[in-house]
C-alpha cells in the first residue's frame, strides 16, 4: 500500500492547499517622522503619544521611526524602534 493512499479517494494531502509559511510575529508600523512635525515638540516619545498624534489603531504594538530629523529625536524616544540612519 501507498502511504496516504485512500481507495479512490483523493489523499488529504492533496486535497490540502499548498500555501507556504506566515510569520505569526506582527511587522512593525512605520511612520516617516518628517510628516509628523507634531512628534517632534512631545517631550517624551511613546506608543501612546504616536497614536493620539497620527490616530493609529488600537491595535497596532510596534511603531517604527524612519527619517533623517530621526536621529535629533533618538533621546526622547522611548520604547520604539528607529532606523540605523536614526540612531
Amino acid at each position: 500500500r501507498k502511504r496516504g493512499f485512500e481507495g479512490g479517494q483523493m489523499p488529504l494531502y492533496k486535497r490540502l492547499p499548498k500555501i507556504g509559511f506566515t510569520s505569526t510575529v506582527e511587522k512593525p508600523y512605520v511612520i516617516n517622522v518628517e510628516k509628523i512635525k507634531a512628534i517632534a515638540e512631545l517631550s517624551e516619545i511613546t506608543l501612546e503619544s504616536i497614536k493620539s498624534v497620527h490616530k493609529l489603531q488600537k491595535t497596532v504594538t510596534r511603531v517604527k521611526l524612519i527619517g533623517a530629523s530621526a536621529k535629533d529625536l533618538a533621546s526622547k524616544i522611548k520604547d520604539e524602534a528607529v532606523t540605523t540612519s536614526g540612531k
